[in-house]
């Protein structure tokens, strides 16, 4: 996402212009938590960014837009991606670990997946690998996307 490269995050805006998370929050007519997960680059509604941006840019002084601001949204987090850490033990057998988030990109799933990558200072590399079919493991299935078609209409 070479657009992306330009755009604001939250949190850098709020840097240059501070704001009060609970007073931008009731200015846009929205929760606390929805606008926490803005900040957090987790994801919301398109119609919950469009709110916050008109906040913002009332707040600011500034003409935002979705153009402008990085804001996470649904619409934008449907990749299932599989993160793999590989270490080599004292005996040279290879061990595995995974972890399984939805995010847009590698990017952003490094930066979802930063608390379990935390966890595993000792492995220097970690495969990123997007998994759009989704995953079956035995009796359960983790689907690709979050959600599909229509459980994401009724979210809008």
């Amino acid at each position: 996402m070479q657009d992306n490269i330009h755009k604001q995050t939250l949190a850098q805006i709020r840097l240059r212009y501070p704001f009060d998370l609970p007073t931008l929050a009731q200015q846009a007519g929205l929760g606390t938590h929805i606008v926490y997960h803005a900040l957090l680059q987790k994801p919301i509604t398109p119609q919950d960014a469009e709110k916050l941006l008109a906040a913002l840019s009332r707040h600011t002084g500034l003409s935002l837009s979705s153009d402008l601001v990085d804001l996470v949204t649904w619409a934008d987090y449907l990749c299932l991606w599989i993160i793999r850490a590989s270490i080599t033990d004292e005996e040279g057998h290879i061990l595995d670990s995974y972890h399984l988030v939805y995010a847009r990109n590698q990017k952003h799933a490094a930066l979802v997946a930063h608390p379990w990558l935390i966890q595993h200072p000792q492995i220097a590399q970690f495969h990123f690998t997007p998994w759009p079919q989704g995953l079956h493991i035995k009796n359960s299935e983790i689907p690709g996307y979050p959600f599909g078609k229509q459980e994401k209409e009724e979210l809008q």
